[in-house]
């Protein structure tokens, strides 16, 4: 796992800041030497100890490790945001020379609701499953896909639940409920090792599909986010993914496409390797959407599934005549609001599809925001769902 030095340095301001602001403000004239002390010990610790995970997260190869010090992580900041919001608030109220006191009424409020907010969001919020329910009408559909359901799930980051599998058993049951025709994965069933995997094998065989599973690998499915030894050493982490990918049900497609049939009509889903569209990147591009295309009728309707929505525009619209596409990737980064037809997240600034249901001309995009969690393992907003597509024939 990658970790950048302005994360190290944003979570040690996180900690020191408030806890020096709180010191001078409240504690250095007005409590015991001993309390002072207890608190720059506390302080001390927590800055340290944050320091030496997230500087060696990359050594550490056990998924259950990696997820516990991720929510000691989470969970420090539930203690200090709180901290720092109210040290601002306060802050703000001495230099408006006391004129305004709800001010600090506002600090104590915000910090003790940020505080739940967190704690939520990081032991409840991430187990809130639910679905997203779409219509996609397809000009020429063949009768005998009228109405055929599609269930998507992407982004499982398994090792995000590592000490949790009995709590996700619900969104088992619901994929179960859902009898689906076609089960599909967009990628990220891990986070970086294969390892992720074990002991998952009896709930994602547990859901039932008229027709084989199909699903592609995501840009975390790679393993690019850790210091690997040796190329060797990444290859093989990528094998025993891929073979973990399989050994959980799913037909691994690899810039490829797979035909379902009824009768005479028939569906092509193509599934293409990842890429972000970018030059420079963690993880190379892979995707080749040519080889899609090979042994496929110009006139079949066509479902892509694509992990990254990056490169919808500049690659697929327009340009190559998939009906529908599914991709994952985005998270509506795991926290968000949805206020009606209202929906924001921080995301929405980097990804022009970035959850939920799009049309360009007469080509559709569904993107989910997955069921798991990256880094963070915390979920405020924007609960983790699947997708439930049913295709219609569009009529004249």
């Amino acid at each position: 796992m990658q970790v950048y030095g302005i994360v190290v340095f944003l979570i040690l301001f996180l900690v020191i800041a408030p806890d020096t602001y709180l010191y001078f403000r409240f504690m250095r004239n007005s409590v015991s030497r001993s309390v002072c002390a207890l608190h720059w010990i506390i302080c001390a610790f927590f800055s340290l100890f944050t320091t030496f995970i997230l500087m060696n997260v990359n050594n550490i190869y056990s998924p259950e490790t990696i997820c516990e010090l991720m929510t000691f992580v989470a969970t420090l900041g539930a203690i200090y945001f709180p901290k720092l919001i109210f040290s601002n608030f306060d802050l703000l109220y001495r230099l408006t020379k006391r004129r305004w006191k709800r001010l600090h009424y506002w600090g104590y409020i915000l910090g003790a609701v940020s505080f739940v907010m967190i704690m939520y969001a990081i032991h409840f919020g991430k187990f809130n499953f639910g679905k997203g329910e779409y219509t996609v009408e397809l000009e020429n559909l063949p009768d005998a896909f009228d109405g055929y359901k599609i269930v998507q799930v992407s982004d499982f980051h398994l090792g995000s639940f590592s000490n949790a599998m009995m709590r996700v058993k619900p969104l088992f049951d619901m994929l179960k409920e859902e009898n689906a025709d076609l089960v599909v994965f967009t990628g990220d069933m891990v986070n970086t090792f294969p390892e992720e995997t074990l002991g998952w094998d009896s709930l994602f065989l547990s859901i039932p599909s008229k027709d084989t599973k199909l699903g592609i690998m995501g840009n975390h499915d790679y393993a690019p986010y850790f210091r690997w030894k040796s190329p060797e050493e990444r290859a093989a982490n990528i094998r025993g993914i891929e073979a973990s990918i399989e050994r959980l049900g799913f037909k691994l497609l690899k810039n490829e496409t797979h035909i379902i049939r009824r009768g005479s009509d028939s569906l092509a889903i193509s599934g293409v390797e990842y890429s972000n569209g970018r030059k420079k990147s963690f993880v190379p591009s892979f995707s080749n959407l040519a080889k899609c295309d090979e042994n496929v009728s110009d006139s079949a309707i066509r479902i892509l599934l694509l992990h990254d929505p990056t490169i919808y525009d500049d690659s697929i619209v327009g340009k190559r005549n998939y009906a529908l596409t599914l991709s994952g990737h985005t998270h509506s980064a795991q926290i968000g609001i949805i206020i009606g037809n209202f929906k924001w997240s921080p995301s929405h600034i980097r990804f022009k599809y970035c959850d939920g249901q799009y049309f360009v001309g007469k080509q559709c995009i569904i993107t989910s925001r997955g069921v798991g969690c990256v880094g963070i393992p915390a979920r405020l907003g924007m609960n983790p769902e699947y997708e439930v597509i049913t295709l219609k024939k569009k009529r004249q």
